[in-house]
């Protein structure tokens, strides 16, 4: 197996992608591909599959960024969840003292994540019920959690960077989690009242979250979890509903010693002079067209305060060598600077994506020339 540090590089990943997300200078691009997850291994062949994830990166050449356990438990006393799993489909039921609510998702077996087929929230009515599952909230340390995370940044020490989740804004969660999009929109337009209250009452417990995991993780990251889109909130809504939120749990994380990242993978070229603005440092899954609409360039023009951690889509990464470094080196000449970018495949890579593929690419990275 290849040495952890490729032989052109001047720096560790730690310290090249920490310079990337201070906007100083770097030695080359940085270069993460998300091979390290089911969505891709699932597809590989079985001695790929098996290869732990600091080997996998060492052969392709890439830096590393690593996900930190959860350092938060969450109890809510006066409330109770049952779940009843049969042919990849869980029903959640959650009682609360003024009456249940019924949830449905569907497993996809190849990414062995959990999709929604049934929101919990459809009605008036259950809104009052879902403001329990919001002021019932008790916070505690997960100390397993905390301990797991320290060890693997001793672990992997200068091999990367670390981040963790906190959770997501409450139009983002209303709209992808508890509502749906055709939902939340109905009830904002039907009731707005209690649905400001609620959004209002989320936002309180989702900012003693965010706090909360800052304050107890060892990772360097926090991100608000939002996958904004256009595609699914206007920007009259991003203005109304979420950029305050984001700016406030921007301050609570950043209070904390960590750094803020907004994880976008959507349509957020109209956001970003918006996000630019947020307390934060990064957007993560900065995706191109045609899956996203944004392009390296735009978010150096109109969000230069921002690291860039993505600048492709993972259909580029279905092309043949010569056309994806071709791609790249366009993308990245377009740009007046090339501080705060992390090149990625934006979202997950591609499972029609070989390692081979991204390891052509780790082996030529080091010749793209960058401008700081």
């Amino acid at each position: 197996m290849d040495a952890k540090v490729h032989p052109q590089d001047r720096m560790t990943s730690r310290e090249r992608l920490l310079a990337a997300y201070a906007g100083q200078e770097v030695d080359r691009l940085p270069y993460w591909a998300k091979i390290a997850n089911p969505t891709w291994r699932n597809s590989q062949p079985q001695d790929v599959r098996g290869w732990p994830d600091l080997e996998l990166l060492d052969y392709i050449h890439a830096d590393g960024i690593f996900h930190c356990p959860s350092v938060m438990r969450v109890t809510r006393p006066h409330i109770k969840t049952e779940d009843k799993t049969a042919n990849n489909m869980r029903v959640t039921v959650t009682h609360t003292p003024d009456g249940d609510l019924t949830e449905t998702w569907r497993m996809d077996s190849l990414t062995q994540s959990w999709h929604p087929v049934e929101f919990p929230v459809k009605t008036i009515e259950h809104v009052k019920r879902w403001r329990w599952w919001c002021k019932d909230l008790r916070l505690e340390p997960d100390e397993e959690g905390i301990t797991k995370g320290r060890a693997l940044c001793k672990e992997r020490g200068q091999r990367g960077v670390f981040l963790t989740g906190w959770g997501t804004s409450p139009l983002m969660n209303l709209v992808q989690h508890v509502m749906g999009l055709a939902g939340t929109n109905f009830l904002l337009a039907d009731h707005p009242s209690e649905m400001e209250e609620l959004i209002d009452l989320m936002h309180r417990d989702n900012l003693a979250r965010a706090a909360f995991v800052a304050r107890n993780t060892p990772a360097d990251i926090v991100i608000s979890v939002e996958n904004t889109s256009t595609t699914l909130i206007s920007p009259q809504q991003f203005e109304k509903y979420c950029y305050e939120h984001l700016c406030d749990y921007g301050r609570a994380i950043e209070s904390a010693g960590k750094m803020h990242e907004l994880h976008m993978c959507g349509h957020t070229r109209a956001l970003l002079p918006r996000i630019n603005a947020i307390p934060a440092a990064s957007i993560e899954a900065y995706t191109s067209p045609t899956l996203g609409n944004t392009r390296l360039a735009d978010g150096r023009a109109s969000a230069p305060g921002k690291t860039l951690v993505g600048g492709t889509n993972v259909n580029v990464w279905l092309w043949p060598v010569e056309r994806i470094k071709e791609y790249i080196v366009t993308e990245v000449a377009a740009c007046v600077d090339n501080r705060r970018t992390v090149l990625t495949t934006a979202g997950v890579a591609p499972p029609g994506c070989p390692a081979e593929r991204f390891r052509d690419i780790g082996e030529w990275i080091h010749t793209v020339p960058i401008r700081m």
